[in-house]
């Protein structure tokens, strides 16, 4: 009798302890679908607005990649909506450590209020799954906490996990910072 007891009581946290591990390392949480490798050196380019934005909660930075005679070339915009910068990526660590950017070689990157660093993609992930095409890119709004597609009309929020009212989610990067460079990725 005490071992049915004993295994009845035994299924269901195994399996609850099970489920908690499964889900510790936020694997379902970053995307891999679109290829996402960026380097920054914040010693480098110290008075940068990407540097600026990841020790300041509530700022963010839209960060455009392009590349120009052989060069990458960094088009980064702040969350205020009126601070813009090109940033030539020259030293062979940024220029060689760095692929691409998403979707659509856009990142956004910044400091939420609550939860630390973000990095999401700057493609709007409904439009994305739903149209052949990966040219959807979401615009700053209310304050520059937000970030809207012209496309679809989803707001999405940046301190919030980048969710939607409907709980749909910006496609997001691993992001990590150590005081000089920043790497985001989805490796």
């Amino acid at each position: 009798m005490k071992r049915k007891y004993f295994s009845w009581l035994l299924a269901p946290i195994a399996s609850m302890m099970f489920l908690q591990t499964s889900c510790d390392d936020g694997s379902e949480r970053y995307s891999t679908e679109y290829r996402c490798q960026f380097v920054f050196n914040t010693s480098t380019h110290i008075t940068s607005i990407l540097t600026r934005t990841l020790d300041n909660p509530g700022s963010f930075a839209l960060v455009k990649m392009r590349t120009e005679k052989g060069i990458k070339v960094l088009d980064i915009q702040s969350n205020n909506g009126k601070d813009k910068e090109t940033i030539y990526m020259t030293t062979v660590e940024e220029n060689q450590m760095t692929g691409s950017l998403g979707a659509n070689n856009s990142i956004i990157v910044g400091c939420t209020n609550f939860n630390g660093m973000a990095a999401f993609d700057g493609q709007c992930p409904n439009c994305l799954a739903n149209y052949t095409s990966q040219n959807f890119p979401l615009t700053w709004c209310e304050n520059g906490q937000k970030v809207s597609c012209a496309k679809c009309g989803k707001i999405y929020e940046l301190h919030y996990e980048g969710r939607t009212d409907e709980g749909k989610r910006l496609i997001e990067y691993r992001v990590r910072y150590d005081g000089n460079r920043l790497t985001v990725t989805n490796n």
